[in-house]
């Protein structure tokens, strides 16, 4: 009974956050703060302000008030239940701590006038505060089930949902702040201004992570009709985001409160991922195990790499909205990504052409489709040359022709410079191979601008000194690999310990390279701080790659550096959505 009576007190307050967040939008969106100069009042000295605006901004402040009460009445359940779940338990008890802080900050923007990007953060504290509700509610919903140990495909699947639900929910509170933003835009702008300023990468962003976090949890979990029924629910709510970026400037600070909710559902999700019991695989009969051949579409898609493709796409993505030339239509975004999509595609499928002999030795590349021979040599060539060539004119006809110049100098550096001689003649080949996965950036940039800039070159200059440590710590774990194919990689050449510390070098001046951007003034404090904390991070695993040594931390700077990219470039959108 008791945690009935806090399942609904969670949920009451959950839902007085909800308002208070949409409320808050509707306050910015229409600058009815300054209606109430006074605090907590509407009063100037003795005098009571009236007034629509006045009105709006009381009725937030009312939502607030009767938000932060319930958050402080759930803490005090929690407090006298220390029985409850920590993951239940500690947010309820930080909830109230956040909201005084969120308030503070309320009056402070009010008493100082800080209208704008303190709204943001006003915002973000409100999300914090909303998610240590939510997560609570989904966590005292959903007791956390003991199942078997799963194997095989059921547990790749099940470990791909639960990370790609955490990735949806930091997308959505990242929409949800760049809404505040927009909301913040509105009495200065018109809609047709606001729609893709700061909002439409977030919005893009948002809304590839759930549909693909739709199509996992029924690839995983398609018998779970809550979780399938979630995932679904959040792609329509995400839906019904960008409809609502129609809306006049006015009416903006309505979205704040969806994408709210969004944040709400996108967490609520990612809990119930993590706790609800997964099926557990049952091996067939060795006898009547039979291995699926691929299809042929899949295996020509898989000649263009496109595990390989998504990150190329969020850099090019993310430098396509911070140029100076502000943000982009959605029609050149869209053609930018299509055209960087056909040429990785097409230089991969060229890649793959060529490198057969060198495939077929190796454990991670012998099944694919030409080593296995599934599909002939001179067929991927074809296939990656008809890419390669459309990228060029569909980016020279809807983007730059600088655009599809860089495009066409990508596919030759890597299919051709890369592959065919680099590759197999020097130890040397990722360092100067490296230029072809810095491209993409190049590609975004000129597609919005035109032209180069210093930051366009510091952005290439990133991606350049982030591909050895990266490459490295791959070529460390497969290098008997790279040895039984006669490819020249740096820990075959000069053994691991050389190449534990040119890791180690490489981590260090590609840090140094992300804050460049702060000091030529392409980037903000926002970006320098995040690129600050990556940096640490990264450098940790390179230290314990060059002191260590062992499998745990080459494999750990492998998949981090990974991560590390993604962040790093979505961190410079953030900054210019913000600042």
């Amino acid at each position: 009974m008791p945690h009935i009576t806090l399942h609904r007190l969670v949920l009451t307050g959950a839902a007085a956050t909800l308002l208070a967040i949409a409320s808050g939008g509707l306050v910015t969106a229409t600058m009815s703060g300054a209606a109430c100069p006074g605090w907590p009042f509407c009063t100037d000295g003795l005098e009571l302000h009236a007034g629509p605006a006045a009105w709006i901004a009381a009725g937030h402040r009312i939502a607030v008030l009767l938000a932060a009460l319930l958050a402080l009445l759930g803490a005090v359940f929690a407090w006298r239940a220390p029985a409850l779940e920590p993951w239940a338990r500690l947010p309820l008890l930080l909830a109230p701590l956040l909201g005084m802080l969120q308030t503070g900050l309320g009056a402070l923007i009010v008493q100082l006038r800080l209208f704008g990007a303190a709204d943001v953060w006003h915002l973000a504290l409100a999300l914090l505060v909303l998610a240590c509700q939510v997560v609570p509610l989904a966590v005292l919903a959903q007791p956390r089930a003991e199942t078997g140990r799963l194997g095989g495909r059921a547990a790749r699947e099940t470990r791909r949902l639960r990370s790609l639900t955490w990735w949806t929910a930091g997308a959505a509170g990242v929409l949800t702040l760049a809404l505040s933003a927009r909301a913040a835009a509105a009495p200065v702008a018109s809609a047709a201004t606001l729609l893709p300023a700061n909002t439409f990468g977030a919005l893009a962003m948002a809304g590839v992570l759930a549909t693909g976090t739709f199509w996992q949890t029924w690839r995983a979990r398609r018998g779970d009709r809550l979780l399938v029924g979630m995932a679904a629910l959040l792609a329509a709510l995400i839906a019904a985001e960008s409809l609502a970026l129609l809306l006049p400037p006015a009416a903006a600070g309505f979205g704040v409160g969806l994408g709210a909710l969004v944040w709400s559902t996108a967490l609520v999700l990612a809990v119930l991922a993590a706790r609800r019991p997964a099926p557990v695989a049952v091996p067939a009969p060795r006898a009547e195990s039979r291995p699926e051949r691929p299809s042929l579409v899949s295996d020509y898609l898989s000649l263009t790499k496109p595990r390989v493709i998504s990150l190329l796409l969020v850099t090019t993505l993310a430098a396509m909205y911070i140029t100076e030339a502000g943000a982009p239509s959605l029609w050149l975004v869209f053609w930018t990504m299509v055209g960087g999509y056909l040429a990785a595609g097409g230089a991969g499928a060229i890649n793959c052409a060529f490198d057969r002999d060198i495939d077929i030795n190796m454990g991670r590349t012998s099944r694919r489709p030409v080593p296995s021979g599934r599909i002939a040599p001179r067929s991927a060539f074809i296939f990656g040359l008809v890419l390669s060539l459309l990228a060029v004119v569909v980016l020279f006809v809807f983007t730059t022709p600088l655009a599809a110049l860089f495009a066409g100098l990508g596919v030759i550096y890597y299919a051709l410079f890369y592959t065919r001689w680099l590759k197999r003649s020097t130890w040397q080949n990722i360092i100067i191979g490296g230029g072809a996965g810095a491209i993409p950036p190049l590609v975004g940039w000129t597609a919005v601008t035109g032209n180069l800039s210093l930051a366009a070159v510091v952005l290439f200059a990133i991606i350049f000194y982030w591909t050895p440590p990266h490459f490295w710590a791959l070529a460390l774990v497969k290098q008997k690999d790279y040895a039984r194919a006669g490819v020249p990689m740096l820990p075959v050449v000069a053994g691991e310990v050389e190449t534990r510390w040119q890791i180690l070098v490489y981590s260090a001046l590609m840090v140094a390279l992300t804050g460049l951007l702060t000091v030529i003034g392409a980037m903000g404090w926002v970006y320098l701080v995040a690129a600050a904390l990556l940096g640490a991070v990264f450098m940790r695993y390179a230290w314990n790659t060059w002191r260590r040594g062992d499998q745990p931390s080459i494999w750990g700077l492998y998949k981090y550096s990974l991560l590390y990219l993604a962040l790093l470039f979505a961190a410079m959108a953030l900054d210019r959505a913000i600042l």
